[in-house]
């Protein structure tokens, strides 16, 4: 919470969203940040103290899971490095992914990778490392999107039949397209939406940026939906099954990411991330914290 109350995004963000003044007012977060800066160790007692816990009346929803994936990339196309990760055009603003895909500027190139795949799914994700045959790593950053709506071939491929609904997840999704290489463009072009990216040479941080333009922590960062919530807000969730309650911090949203009771959970981008990403999907409550007005 110390990150947040640091930035002056976090307050323009709260002032500015459509539920303001619900979640607390700017007066209201800018004397809690001030007791938390002045508190030492009795954090929890300042919470006790200084913070209320708001329900929603939403069924319960859903948390998934969402990492930073590794990807072979080169700056020379060749026969390998194909598939181009480009950088934000405005020619490519309402165009559908099979055509962006057909008639992309070589000039938007900022990489090239071995697998459309793996790009499609560096596009889901938001943003990666792009690691080259020498081993040298770079930061592939969000810039921007086609601006048409994100469809969930998961979705797609439980409607068609292509995938027991009781065993979707990410992996058993890679597995189908990857050994249904003639269906696999077809379903991957009906989500329209298409991510444009950039590279940062030196990685300043060891983690990608939310929303908030704050680093996300691994497994304690989520997104949420900011029609129904101001983003930079502290939360509860509440695993139903497990009658577990664990304390997040919501830093980032994302199109697919919808209702009161939604969250995707930042896993990080380490060699157990994609698999703790790739299988979460978990009843839960969000219960958002709230300064005392006093």
């Amino acid at each position: 919470m110390n990150q947040n109350c640091q930035s002056k995004q976090f307050l323009i963000n709260i002032k500015k969203n459509k539920q303001y003044p619900k979640f607390g007012s700017t007066e209201d977060w800018k004397k809690f940040c001030l007791k938390l800066k002045k508190t030492q160790n009795n954090f929890k007692d300042l919470m006790n103290k200084n913070i209320k816990v708001y329900k929603n009346n939403a069924p319960a929803g859903l948390i998934t899971g969402y990492y930073e994936p590794t990807i072979k990339v080169s700056f020379i196309k060749n026969q390998k490095y194909k598939h181009p990760i480009l950088k934000k055009n405005k020619m490519y603003n309402l165009k559908s992914r099979s055509f962006i895909d057909k008639n992309y500027n070589v000039e938007d190139v900022i990489l090239w990778t071995d697998d459309y795949i793996n790009l499609f799914f560096l596009q889901i994700q938001g943003s990666g490392i792009g690691i080259f045959e020498d081993g040298k790593k770079v930061k592939v950053a969000y810039e921007g999107n086609n601006n048409l709506p994100y469809k969930s071939i998961g979705k797609i491929l439980i409607k068609q039949n292509k995938i027991n609904p009781k065993q979707i997840d990410l992996f058993t999704i890679k597995s189908w397209l990857r050994n249904n290489r003639e269906e696999a463009y077809s379903i991957m072009e009906q989500n329209k939406r298409y991510i444009f990216f950039k590279i940062e040479e030196t990685r300043k941080s060891i983690h990608p940026k939310g929303a908030l333009g704050l680093e996300l922590k691994p497994n304690f960062s989520i997104a949420i939906d900011k029609d129904n919530y101001p983003i930079g807000i502290p939360f509860i969730i509440e695993y139903l099954k497990e009658g577990k309650h664990k304390l997040a911090i919501s830093l980032d949203t994302g199109s697919a990411i919808k209702g009161a009771n939604r969250a995707d959970l930042f896993t990080g981008n380490n060699s157990d991330s994609e698999k703790i990403a790739g299988r979460l999907k978990k009843q839960i409550y969000l219960y958002a914290l709230i300064p005392y007005s006093n």
